[in-house]
């Protein structure tokens, strides 16, 4: 019964399209588009104000908004379907949104969802301002799937403020600063409980070491190891990285209980109940800047821990190894495509860079951020270097100063979000089989633990699994973007 439902229900899509279509002589050009951070038409979201604002900008493209349709259970409960199952729908009948959503560049181009957009971006002045880490990222054997919808960072938040309370010793990072002074100052910048729940926590992120840290030591390779060639879990990069992580998780991790949070075991005790960042009791704590807007609004919310609290972000830090120095900071992206079998692939590049990375769609955003805060607030920071976007959305936030600084002077990127682009990363981190008994998740975790040496995993095929598995994906997709 799901089944015929499901049918119907796309038939009904589908017929509504051609409906689009067939009006396109009297409304000019008509393109569709489906995306999940819509909301409903009653919220009128951001980016539901922001596609009307499009329109209003090109009055000779409408904008339609694909819902997906709903199913029906045996026992009467409705539910949209998945995004995977209407897309795999719309394409069956060729009948592709002309702009979307992607979680999966890899997924889009193998389920022949995306248009190849290469000759459109390569004569468009400003997809050239992206940074070319930013803009190689979905291209694939010279042809691109997707444009970048929203970039956000990864490295380490600091509460000013909490560090000011720490004690006469404390330490205030910046951008740039060492790894070595970074560890330095998280220890100064700790304090122990007295009274029970009033202890300050210095850092916490070390179990992500092992996926930034190798590119720091070596500029040739990205997060986890990864380069175009593959995967080096044999590499000196790498061994260093495990063996500065295995130090906080392995036998002397006792060592660090005073400032490194996942060390520690009585976290309640010391912090009280909650997280300590965000009860305004941590210096230095890990995360991307998705967070932002969520963490200055509470700033400004009395009952919060973090009321009143100067917070930035500096990144990850700098490290110098046999006399170079690397500052290369990990970004995680949002993609948008253009559906594959397009009538107006040039119309729907426009209206896709609108919803992106285009300074003209950005500024309107930040508008609606400001004159309508109900309607949600910007939480990506501008993806391109341009004065005026770029102090339009620091006057929203002031006190980044050092956030401000990536944005406007940093050029060296380490691409986090490597299961949207690159085939095989997710069997080769967490799914594929190391033996018969143990995934790929599982031998990182023992290594870094101290369970497993990096050198028997070596020595059992770790680097050739890894490199097998990234292949023969990448071999898949080959065949289908050289065809």
């Amino acid at each position: 019964m799901k089944k015929i439902l499901l049918v119907v229900l796309f038939l009904i899509a589908m017929v509504s399209v051609a409906a689009c279509k067939d009006t396109e002589e009297d409304e000019g050009v008509v393109i569709t588009y489906a995306a999940w951070n819509l909301g409903t038409e009653e919220d009128y979201n951001i980016e539901r104000r922001l596609i009307d604002e499009f329109m209003v900008a090109y009055p000779d493209i409408t904008v339609d908004v694909i819902e997906r349709p709903k199913t029906v259970d045996e026992e009467g409960n409705e539910s949209d379907v998945s995004w995977d199952e209407f897309f795999a729908a719309q394409a069956a009948i060729g009948q592709m949104p002309d702009v979307f959503m992607s979680d999966s560049v890899i997924k889009a181009v193998t389920n022949g969802w995306a248009e190849d957009i290469m000759s459109i971006a390569s004569a468009d002045d400003e997809y050239a301002l992206l940074s070319q880490d930013i803009r190689d990222a979905a291209s694939i054997n010279g042809k691109l799937y997707a444009l970048p919808q929203a970039l956000y960072y990864m490295g380490y938040f600091i509460n000013r403020t909490v560090i000011n309370e720490a004690g006469a010793g404390a330490i205030t990072p910046t951008y740039g600063i060492s790894y070595e002074d970074l560890m330095i100052a998280a220890e100064a910048d700790a304090k122990q409980p007295v009274i029970g729940g009033d202890g300050i926590a210095g850092i916490d992120g070390v179990s992500n070491i092992i996926g930034w840290l190798p590119a720091q030591y070596d500029e040739d390779i990205d997060w986890f190891t990864y380069s175009d060639e593959g995967y080096h879990f044999d590499s000196e990069a790498f061994e260093l990285a495990v063996n500065e992580q295995k130090k906080y998780f392995g036998a002397g991790a006792s060592g660090y209980s005073n400032y490194v949070l996942e060390t520690q075991e009585n976290t309640a005790d010391r912090y009280g109940e909650g997280s300590p960042f965000t009860n305004g009791k941590q210096s230095i704590k890990w995360e991307g800047s998705y967070n932002l807007r969520d963490w200055l609004s509470s700033t400004l919310d009395e009952d919060s821990g973090l009321y009143g609290a100067d917070i930035d972000f500096i990144g990850t830090p700098s490290v110098t190894h046999n006399g170079v120095t690397n500052h290369r900071i990990p970004v995680v992206l949002d993609y948008i495509g253009i559906g594959q079998g397009t009538d107006y692939p040039e119309e729907a590049y426009e209206f896709a860079k609108w919803m992106g990375f285009g300074k003209e769609g950005y500024l309107e955003r930040l508008n609606i951020a400001e004159n309508h805060p109900d309607a949600g607030a910007v939480n990506f920071a501008p993806m391109i270097n341009d004065e005026d976007i770029v102090d339009a959305f620091f006057d929203l936030y002031p006190t980044l100063y050092e956030f401000k600084k990536i944005v406007t002077e940093h050029e060296d990127f380490i691409i986090e979000s490597l299961a949207k682009t690159v085939p095989g990363y997710v069997e080769v981190r967490w799914t594929a089989s190391y033996n018969a008994e143990t995934t790929m998740a599982a031998v990182f975790d023992s290594i870094v633990a101290g369970e497993l040496s990096l050198a028997d995993a070596l020595a059992a095929g770790l680097n050739t699994i890894a490199n097998r598995e990234y292949n023969e994906a990448k071999d898949r997709l080959d065949a289908i973007t050289e065809s």
